[in-house]
């Protein structure tokens, strides 16, 4: 029998502006989930309505635990990274903080009921170079 596996999620938002450097064109997301040395899930999509970027973060966030506990039905540990310090510091239930709009709100919660049940769940703040696959696959689905 083998040990349910430890996963890392790294998670990243995009939004591209008009020429006037104010009115968003586009928005998108990418995450990734690695276990070990392997990455088991990457995705990137196109985001058709959003409310603002750190909004976008936290959805990126939402899709990449959707997925994940999709994929897995029982793991050992998470190790959520990503460089929105912010939502890493809201859904961590170890922090006081939190997210401001209704939407933002809503999605932590539901992030904390999917994972309720992994043993030990960690949340790390993370440079942007240490999260450049997610970013990439962020700008990937702008496509």
């Amino acid at each position: 029998m083998s040990l349910p596996p430890s996963v890392l999620v790294y998670f990243d938002a995009s939004v591209l502006y008009a020429a006037d450097n104010a009115t968003p064109t586009s928005a998108a997301i990418g995450y990734h989930v690695d276990a070990g040395t392997e990455t088991r899930i990457e995705a990137a999509e196109s985001v058709d309505t959003f409310v603002s970027s750190t909004d976008l973060e936290y959805r990126a966030l939402l899709e990449a635990v959707r997925a994940l506990t999709t994929r897995f039905a029982d793991l050992s540990s998470l190790h959520v990274h990503g460089d929105a310090d912010v939502v890493i510091r809201t859904v961590d239930p170890d922090h006081p903080a939190r997210a401001k709009s209704r939407i933002a709100r809503r999605r932590v919660a539901t992030i904390r009921d999917l994972v309720a049940d992994v043993p030990v769940v960690t949340y790390r703040a993370v440079p942007r170079g240490r999260n450049r696959r997610a970013h990439e696959l962020a700008r990937a689905g702008h496509d």
